[in-house]
């Protein structure tokens, strides 16, 4: 059943777009270092904010406004949402945004519309009726005049820069996918497999030096590199089911890394660690006696959750091969 996560930031509570959005900028960490949730009074019209540098608020940096509401966005509120951050800038509270996004599940009127698709109207719109539009519903009980140092700060943003987000919009961010997972329990759906170079890789030499040694206590003679093993009519084709394996999980955590929540993958490992350990730390006839018990129980492991879900048989063997990899669980001691 296809399910309308769109309705469901729709469905959320103001405080609860605005948990969601924190969450959904989380996982846009290749446009912000940083990123922060406002809450109660005194936000000075921020909502969330993303952070370009660790400057933060001192450096460049994108206001989210969440206005979950039960009609879209007016063009009033509009005004007034980007009136704060004027009058509070030009009183030294902070720099200008870099960008400023509506965050409104239902949309926005017609007019808001046309202001975003037209900065300059939009600036000169400011100018016009600021003291008749504006000013008075800033602060409570308080007329905000369009004085010269809020007209400064008018005239110096970058109004390109103001757009609008809707729950659809939202839902079709890549990058809102993690956010989905934890909030609606959404299914990322499954991973690509792995692509295994021709090359050994640097980042799997451990774990198949690893192999080379159980190779050569197992069979007879060395192998001086991969090259040689693959080579090998006994064990080639172990060792390539072993690197389509390692590849396959890689391919499993870059995937589920950008499209759930960052302690998932941990947990998923976790429990792919816990149900193989005591197999790995039990006496066996040689490593590579070892090394197949390993494999075999990796292979039925049932981790929770989602990602254990979409895990195959060779991801949850190739992540152990990571642990290998990294000297959490060797094979060759």
């Amino acid at each position: 059943m296809l399910i309308n996560h769109a309705a469901q930031i729709r469905a959320l509570s103001p405080s609860e777009l605005e948990e969601f959005v924190d969450d959904w900028l989380a996982q846009r960490y290749k446009d912000y270092h940083d990123h922060e949730l406002w809450r109660g009074t005194g936000d000075m019209g921020r909502d969330v904010t993303g952070y370009v540098t660790d400057r933060r608020m001192e450096g460049p940096w994108d206001n989210f406004q969440c206005k979950q509401l039960k009609s879209n966005l007016s063009e009033a509120s509009a005004f007034i949402e980007l009136g704060k951050i004027f009058k509070h800038s030009a009183d030294g509270a902070f720099s200008l945004p870099r960008a400023y996004i509506y965050v409104a599940p239902l949309g926005v009127v017609r007019n808001v519309r046309h202001f975003v698709a037209h900065p300059e109207q939009f600036r000169q719109a400011f100018l016009d009726w600021w003291d008749t539009d504006i000013a008075g519903a800033l602060v409570e009980n308080q007329i905000v005049k369009l004085t010269s140092k809020i007209e400064a700060k008018i005239r110096a943003f970058d109004f390109t820069k103001v757009s609008w987000l809707d729950a659809n919009r939202l839902v079709n961010d890549p990058a809102c996918k993690p956010a989905l997972v934890k909030w609606f329990g959404a299914d990322p759906g499954p991973g690509p497999r792995g692509v295994v170079p021709d090359e050994i890789q640097a980042s799997e030499s451990a774990y198949i030096g690893q192999l080379l040694r159980i190779y050569e206590e197992k069979g007879q003679g060395s192998y001086a590199d991969a090259a040689a093993a693959l080579a090998c009519t006994k064990f080639g084709p172990h060792l390539r089911a072993q690197r389509t394996r390692f590849f396959d999980s890689v391919a499993f955590d870059r995937f589920y890394r950008d499209s759930t929540p960052g302690e998932y993958l941990q947990n998923f490992k976790d429990e792919v660690f816990h149900g193989v350990f005591d197999v790995h730390c039990a006496a066996h006839e040689g490593l590579y006696a070892r090394l197949t018990k390993v494999m075999q129980q990796a292979a039925v492991l049932q981790p929770s959750g989602v990602l254990g879900k979409h895990a195959s048989p060779q991801v949850k063997q190739g992540t152990c091969h990571q642990f290998a990899n990294v000297g959490l669980m060797p094979w060759d001691c």
